[in-house]
């Protein structure tokens, strides 16, 4: 499930407006990325590589950060940086006793499938560590209750995520049907 891919050795802040050299290479990444994670629509989101990050590259960027349970701002800062070059590896480990804002997405994401019942409080208390092994059985991952790359990935590509990443994004323009 290695989804990392080249990165350039420089990754500067870039942001809508950008018109440099390393936004082709971004919007490479961005593109492969993209693919790996968009598995619902019918056309995963592709957009042309031209070195100038306009509002399609800011509008996918945004889709990829929201698929990816990053900060949506549409900016390609460190963590974008990070996901684009390792994927779902770049993104935390969580486990019993952690407690922030991604646990608490997570529960509500395991809670809309029907994983989790409890309260979404952001705290991986027993509950969501039951709620992840379950969704780990039912996806046919290794079973340990914690959310490493593989659970991330899994997480990353539940329906009603990508439905809820698109409609925020693009107002439901994507065909997910």
């Amino acid at each position: 499930m290695n989804t990392e891919i080249k990165c350039p050795h420089q990754q500067p802040r870039l942001q809508f407006g950008a018109k440099i050299p390393i936004v082709r290479e971004m919007q490479v990444a961005l593109n492969k990325q993209l693919g790996q994670l968009d598995t619902m629509s019918k056309f995963p989101l592709y957009i042309p590589v031209t070195g100038f990050f306009g509002e399609e590259t800011h509008n996918a960027v945004k889709y990829l950060q929201c698929l990816a349970f990053l900060k949506i701002d549409g900016i390609v800062g460190k963590q974008t940086w990070a996901y684009l070059c390792y994927g779902a590896g770049s993104l935390p480990h969580l486990r019993f006793g952690c407690s922030d804002r991604l646990v608490a997405t997570v529960q509500g994401l395991l809670s809309s499938h029907g994983y989790y019942t409890g309260v979404i409080d952001g705290i991986f208390g027993i509950q969501t560590a039951e709620a992840i092994r379950t969704f780990q059985v039912q996806s046919h991952l290794i079973v340990d209750g914690m959310i490493t790359e593989s659970t991330w990935m899994n997480l990353s590509k539940l329906k009603t995520h990508t439905y809820n990443c698109s409609n925020r994004i693009f107002g439901n323009s994507l065909n997910t049907d």
